[in-house]
C-alpha cells in the first residue's frame, strides 16, 4: 500500500518540531552532561565528571579535575577545543589533555550534521581501523535520535600531530596532490564492489539517497541563487547554460546506480584535508560517508583541492595514477571511459558548494564566503575546461 501523498513532508515537519522543542529546552535549561550515557547538547555542557566517564580509567583511579572549552569554528556542526586537567593517576596513565569536540547545539546543525552523526560514529568505530590512511582518532561518539544531540570527541590533531588544516588560501603541491589521490585509492580499493554492502555495511546509505535528501532540503534553490551571487567568478560560457547544470547532475546519478560501488568520503574538498607536522595529508570530517561511484570523490577532490592552473596541468596524470592503484581491486576501465566518468561528476561537486554561498533555510551557514566563492570558481572552471555539459556518457 502506497503512503499517502505528503506523508513524507508531514514526517519531516514532525521531526523538525520535535528536535526544535529539544533545542529550545536545551538553550533555556543548559543541562550539564555528567554520566557516560549523557549526550552533551553543546561543548559547554561537558563536565569533568562526563570526561571522566567517557575517557578516564576507573581501574587506575584517573579522574578529570577541570575542563576548559576553548575556541574553534562552526558550520554544519560546532567545533571546539577542549582542554582537560587530570589528577595524578590520569597524568600517570597518559590520558589526553587536548581534545576536539564536534557538537550540534542548534536546530540547523541538528538537522544537518546531527542526523548524520550516527553514521560518522560507526565509520570511526567499525571501519577506520581497516584503513591505512591518515585520519583523526575518535575518543568518544554519541547521538540521541529523539533530541538530535550529537557529539564526536577526537584527539586534538593540532596538539598531537602538529596538524595544519587547509583553507581556500592553501597551496597543494604536486607531491601532495599525489597523496590525495593515493588516499582516495586506498579507501576505494578496500571497498570496491564489496559484498559487505549487503552484509555488515548495509547501514551505509547510497549517494543517490544523500543527493535526493539534499534536493528535498532545497539545495537546488540555493544553487540557483548562488549562480547569480557568484556570477563574477563563473565563466560566461557556463553562466549562459546554467539551467543545464541540474539536469546534468541528475543524469550523472545513473553512474552510482548502474556501476560498482565503493565507500565514498563524499566531502573531500580542500577544507577537509590537513597536513601533519611530518608532511602527511590527512582527511577529516567523515559525516557524509556513503556508497557510490568512485569518480564522485576523485572529481570532487581534484576540482577543489587544486588551483585551476595546477588541475589543468596535472589532472590527467593524477587520474591515471588513481586508476593504476585501483586495478588490483577490479576497476578495469580504460582511461577514456574513466575520464568521462570523472567529467560527469563535476556537477555533483558544484552542488556541494553553491548552496553554501546561498544556503536554503534548512541548512546552517557552513562556510566562509571567501571559501565558497573560491570553490565555486574552481569547479565551474573545471566544468568548462572539461566540456562536461556536452558529455554523452555511454554505458
Amino acid at each position: 500500500m502506497s503512503a499517502p501523498v505528503g506523508s513524507h513532508a508531514i514526517g519531516a515537519l514532525r521531526t523538525r518540531a520535535r528536535i526544535g522543542a529539544h533545542v529550545v529546552w536545551d538553550a533555556l535549561t543548559r543541562p550539564h552532561a555528567c554520566e557516560r550515557g549523557d549526550v552533551p547538547w553543546s561543548a559547554d555542557a561537558i563536565t569533568p565528571e562526563w570526561i571522566t566517564a567517557v575517557v578516564g580509567d576507573p581501574q587506575s583511579g584517573a579522574r578529570a579535575t577541570r575542563v576548559h572549552v576553548g575556541g574553534g569554528d562552526q558550520g554544519s556542526s560546532v567545533r571546539r577545543q577542549v582542554e582537560v586537567t587530570w589528577n595524578e593517576a590520569g597524568v600517570l596513565a597518559g590520558l589526553p589533555t587536548r581534545l576536539f569536540a564536534k557538537t550540534t547545539p542548534t536546530l540547523l546543525t541538528r538537522l544537518s550534521s546531527g542526523m548524520a552523526a550516527a553514521g560518522e560514529g560507526r565509520f570511526f568505530r567499525e571501519l577506520r581501523g581497516e584503513l591505512e590512511v591518515e585520519t583523526p582518532v575518535l575518543v568518544h561518539s554519541a547521538h540521541d535520535r529523539a533530541s538530535g544531540r550529537s557529539i564526536h570527541l577526537f584527539d586534538d590533531l593540532v596538539a598531537s600531530r602538529k596538524a595544519r588544516f587547509c583553507n581556500h588560501q592553501s597551496e597543494i603541491s604536486r607531491a601532495q596532490a599525489e597523496q590525495i589521490v593515493d588516499t582516495l585509492a586506498a579507501l576505494h580499493a578496500l571497498f570496491y564492489a564489496s559484498p559487505r554492502f549487503d552484509a555488515d555495511l548495509r547501514w551505509v546509505t547510497t549517494y543517490e539517497a544523500f543527493f535526493r535528501t539534499g534536493a528535498s532540503n532545497g539545495i537546488r534553490e540555493g544553487h540557483d541563487l548562488a549562480m547569480v551571487a557568484a556570477a563574477d567568478v563563473i565563466p560566461p560560457a557556463l553562466l549562459a547554460r546554467k539551467s543545464e547544470i541540474w539536469p546534468a547532475a541528475l543524469r550523472a546519478l545513473a553512474l552510482h546506480e548502474r556501476e560498482p560501488r565503493t565507500l565514498l568520503h563524499s566531502d573531500v574538498h580542500l577544507g577537509n584535508w590537513y597536513v601533519t607536522g611530518d608532511g602527511r595529508l590527512g582527511l577529516c570530517d567523515w559525516a557524509l560517508v556513503c556508497k557510490g561511484h568512485w569518480a564522485r570523490d576523485v572529481a570532487y577532490a581534484l576540482m577543489t583541492t587544486l588551483a585551476t592552473p595546477d588541475r589543468r596541468a596535472w589532472e590527467r596524470d593524477l587520474l591515471g595514477r588513481y586508476l593504476e592503484r585501483m586495478r588490483a581491486s577490479g576497476l578495469a576501465l580504460g582511461f577514456d571511459a574513466a575520464w568521462d566518468r570523472y567529467r560527469a561528476q563535476s556537477f555533483a561537486a558544484l552542488l556541494m558548494w553553491t548552496p553554501t554561498l546561498r544556503h536554503p533555510p534548512t541548512m546552517p551557514d557552513m562556510q566562509p564566503e571567501a571559501m565558497s566563492r573560491e570553490m565555486i570558481a574552481r569547479i565551474c572552471a573545471a566544468i568548462v575546461d572539461l566540456e562536461a555539459l556536452d558529455l554523452e556518457l555511454s554505458p
